[in-house]
């Protein structure tokens, strides 16, 4: 298990990981019942092991080839199919988190009592995906975690640890979203929120788009509901996954009082260290601007 969440996130891996969480052991499905629901999901796929079998112990992996759903390498100039991989099962060590992490966990009912039970986890990836659309691959990622929930009933929630952002099982199965395509976003987009003391200003900004290759975002600002800026930066965060990273210095983009608020690129002002795009809210603005 990866100890150090912010030094997991800031190496930005090109494998894609989210931590399936479990109160008690995780009962895995037998192999026959996971191949078929892959197979269902995903379309054709094969297996990496001759001799397939499912994880057992923390060491253990399996893996399979999409092969509905390959990548091209321009260098190699080849597609290769994507794969999917399972670890086996593990305490779930919470030294993955510090403060700074669970301080934003704000969207847990029952916050203390939910993350007393998360003792043990498994861990899901994606291999060989980084050269898929941006939309595609983690759709991928999305239906997988869909896939994890059905055939492990007793899942109570996952972690993602590239957006820092903790999802019940019944928050992610209801999809804060109305399009399918933007269900990635439910775990791998992370909006967080800072009082700034003394001076009555707030911080707000995402977690988990630097990872899949955009920019996350940031917005400085005062005099402003909480909940708009953060219903803001999601729905700003969907049009950079739609779109790609389309939004220049100096573009503008429509603020939640209906003014033009500017866009600049900027370092961000909260860990992990990351270049973000800084949304300008004019009157409302932070920091003297």
């Amino acid at each position: 298990m990866i100890k150090n969440g912010d030094s997991f996130v800031e190496k930005w891996h090109s494998v894609y990981f989210f931590i399936p969480l479990f109160e008690s052991p995780a009962k895995i499905p037998p192999l026959d019942i996971f191949c078929d629901a892959l197979s269902k999901k995903f379309g054709k796929i094969t297996p990496l092991a001759e001799n397939p079998k499912m994880p057992s112990e923390p060491s253990d992996l399996t893996g399979f080839l999409l092969e509905d759903h390959p990548a091209y390498y321009q260098k190699e100039d080849q597609w290769v199919p994507t794969q999917l991989i399972l670890y086996g099962p593990d305490e779930f060590d919470q030294d993955l988190w510090n403060e700074q992490i669970t301080a934003q966990f704000w969207n847990i009912p029952d916050k203390a009592e939910f993350l007393s039970r998360c003792n043990y986890s498994i861990m899901a990836s994606n291999m060989l995906a980084a050269n898929l659309p941006i939309t595609e691959g983690f759709q991928i990622i999305a239906d997988y975690a869909d896939l994890i929930l059905d055939l492990f009933p007793d899942c109570i929630g996952i972690y993602w640890p590239h957006s820092q952002r903790l999802v019940t099982r019944e928050a992610f199965q209801n999809s804060q979203w109305s399009s399918k395509e933007l269900h990635f976003l439910d775990g791998g987009v992370n909006v967080r929120f800072f009082n700034i003391a003394q001076t009555g200003e707030m911080l707000f900004d995402t977690l988990g788009l630097t990872p899949i290759g955009l920019p996350d975002l940031q917005c400085h600002c005062k005099d402003l509901e909480p909940n708009h800026v953060v219903g803001f930066l999601y729905n700003l965060a969907a049009y950079l996954y739609r779109s790609g990273d389309i939004i220049e210095d100096g573009n503008t983009v429509e603020g939640i009082d209906g003014e033009k608020w500017l866009c600049q690129r900027e370092d961000a002002l909260a860990t992990p260290v990351r270049m973000v795009l800084d949304i300008n809210a004019g009157k409302y603005a932070g920091g003297n601007r």
